[in-house]
């Protein structure tokens, strides 16, 4: 998972406080030992009142919760890894199918990164210090801080420095950024067409930090 931070500490918050968003990823299981993980997404919540948790998109429409059972539930808004137990307190089947769970006083979160990283889709390049040429790559994610490229093979090692090249429309006019970063992680796309590479920005000038700024708000999806 990209990580704009370091180490951040677990504290407890308000659900509330997350904002989260209608249909949110979230895993579930069961507290009871060896029970499976299962997939469900966020539907809404009323504060003191209980939680709405519906099955995930891909499945057969039935909540995979049941009633009366206690689960861990776990999700990433975009910038905060959050959990939570909560019982089961009735499964619904009309107007739609959803497990309403207790609503939790407190949930377990972790800032992972600073700020919301927004989905784009922008050629970009990857220099390796002391490599032999540029790596083509697409910019699909970015914030301030960090940013995630799409690339055809591996890209350097965990912890390597690199410098990625992008153009950005600035107001209408074709702006050149170039920034340090350091490599984060990297996986398989999900297609299973080349591999997706997480890194966070190292000394970002007061230029460029204007420009990142104006790309991620003018991009409209959070990731």
């Amino acid at each position: 998972m990209p990580n704009d931070t370091n180490h951040a500490p677990v504290t407890e918050v308000a659900l509330r406080s997350l904002k989260l968003r209608p249909g949110l990823a979230l895993q579930t299981q069961g507290v009871t030992p060896g029970s499976p993980k299962l997939e469900a997404q966020f539907l809404a919540a009323i504060e003191g009142k209980g939680v709405m948790v519906g099955p995930h998109a891909a499945s057969s429409g039935k909540s995979p919760l049941k009633a009366g059972d206690e689960y861990t539930v776990q999700g990433f808004t975009g910038q905060h890894d959050f959990s939570f137990k909560a019982q089961v307190i009735q499964i619904f089947e009309v107007p739609f199918v959803y497990a309403l769970l207790v609503y939790p006083k407190v949930v377990q979160a972790r800032v992972v990164r600073r700020s919301m990283r927004m989905k784009t889709s922008l050629p970009a390049k990857l220099t390796l210090p002391g490599g032999s040429g540029a790596i083509s790559a697409t910019l699909i994610d970015v914030s301030p801080f960090g940013a995630m490229v799409h690339a055809p093979s591996a890209v350097g090692v965990i912890g390597d420095l690199v410098n990625l090249a992008v153009g950005v429309d600035f107001e209408g006019e074709l702006v050149g950024l170039e920034i340090p970063a350091k490599l984060c992680h990297s996986h398989k796309a999900d297609a299973g067409d080349g591999i997706h590479v997480g890194m966070s920005f190292k000394t970002v000038s007061q230029r460029d930090k204007l420009i990142l700024h104006y790309l991620a708000q003018s991009s409209t999806e959070p990731v």
